[in-house]
């Protein structure tokens, strides 16, 4: 699915706007969990979560580690975040800006699960694909890390992000080029 046009400056604003009334800087690195709380956004950590253990167990260190990222739930018509704790922190931090990127673009909540009992999956995931990263690594800070000569790996460290999510933002942001 492509993104609607003029998504993509869309969620550079969005970066750039909500880093300003943090007041931060537009390149500077910016703390998913703080954005949370500036959003009023509920964020709970899965281990913390009152389940089966086992069912916990699976999340958090068995095979199921790698399926579940986050979810937004609704709780009483507020959207809450579960994240997965037992990832790096950058993986969490990437977890909890899609999530953030739902919230803010107003996406629906869906149902968890379809009538057929299979993970649900929502509609409106491509734009919480690019806005989530956009949110860690705007514009500004691709076009810092590449002037600045930091590595992908400083970046993702200064900023609080996967390497993976430092990459692409370079990359699609055109900040080698941009900068040469």
């Amino acid at each position: 699915m492509a993104l609607r046009h003029g998504f993509k400056a869309e969620a550079n604003a969005w970066s750039r706007d909500l880093r300003r009334e943090m007041g931060l800087s537009a390149q500077s690195a910016i703390c998913t969990r703080r954005l949370c709380e500036y959003l009023e956004l509920p964020l709970l950590k899965l281990s913390k979560v009152e389940a089966n253990p086992a069912h916990l167990a699976y999340f958090l260190a068995g095979e199921g580690r790698k399926t579940f990222s986050a979810v937004t739930l609704s709780v009483g018509g507020r959207r809450w975040i579960i994240h997965n704790d037992a990832h790096d922190d950058g993986r969490q931090a990437a977890n909890i800006a899609h999530e953030i990127a739902h919230a803010l673009l107003n996406h629906p909540i869906p149902a968890l699960f379809s009538d057929d009992g299979q993970r649900s999956h929502k509609a409106d995931e491509e734009e919480a694909k690019w806005l989530g990263p956009a949110l860690l690594i705007s514009d500004e800070a691709a076009l810092f890390i590449v002037s600045s000569g930091m590595s992908v790996s400083q970046a993702a460290t200064f900023y609080g992000a996967s390497r993976e999510v430092v990459q692409m933002r370079v990359n699609v942001c055109a900040a080698r080029r941009r900068v040469a």
